[in-house]
């Protein structure tokens, strides 16, 4: 749904604008909705510039995660997010990491001592339960991204939700005021009031 959003921008140019990531790439080499893919078309559509953050999602390797951050080829985009205005996601759920195999099979490495039956959604890479509450502590959390505390006070945050299997997730998302706002489909409204 995101990649929908991007494609509707319309083409103009803005000088003042940087285009970038906040946390690593979520593998989808293969897809119009890489991450990194993703940042580069929205750029385009401003003749604006970008960063990209060349690093998965994850790193379970402490050492290995804090040191990227600080490699020459990753500072500017994680300067470039640590100063970001407006922040735009879509939401995944447990099976977004189920279709990564990689991911897959190295969920409990990724995500310790996380009931993975009680993930409701992921935002910003975090699995979250259905009262909006994020499962994973800031000791163990090994999303390559900026913290999700810098993460949070992004003055403007929209989340963009397409699919029905998502009504938990958006639930939660609502719930947890991850965003500030949220785009999802009529339908997803309906599934989210009937879950209250």
């Amino acid at each position: 749904m995101v990649f929908a959003v991007l494609d509707a921008f319309s083409r103009q140019e803005a000088d003042d604008l940087t285009f970038t990531q906040c946390l690593g790439e979520n593998m989808k080499y293969r897809s119009s909705s890489g991450s990194m893919r993703m940042v580069q078309k929205a750029a385009s559509s401003y003749d604006a510039g970008y960063t990209t953050i060349p690093g998965p999602l994850y790193i379970v390797n402490d050492q290995v995660r804090q040191g990227l951050i600080q490699e020459p080829s990753m500072t500017e985009a994680f300067e470039n997010a640590a100063q970001m205005d407006m922040l735009l996601s879509g939401l995944g759920t447990i099976e977004s990491i189920n279709a990564i195999p990689a991911w897959r099979s190295a969920k409990e490495a990724i995500f310790p001592g996380v009931d993975l039956d009680q993930v409701a959604g992921m935002a910003f890479g975090r699995p979250y339960d259905i009262n909006g509450n994020f499962l994973i502590d800031q000791a163990n959390d090994k999303t390559f991204s900026l913290p999700l505390e810098q993460i949070l006070q992004v003055p403007r945050r929209f989340a963009v939700v397409q699919h029905r299997s998502k009504a938990s997730a958006a639930l939660g998302a609502l719930r947890g005021g991850f965003f500030t706002d949220m785009i999802f489909t009529e339908t997803i409204a309906m599934k989210v009031q009937k879950l209250l």
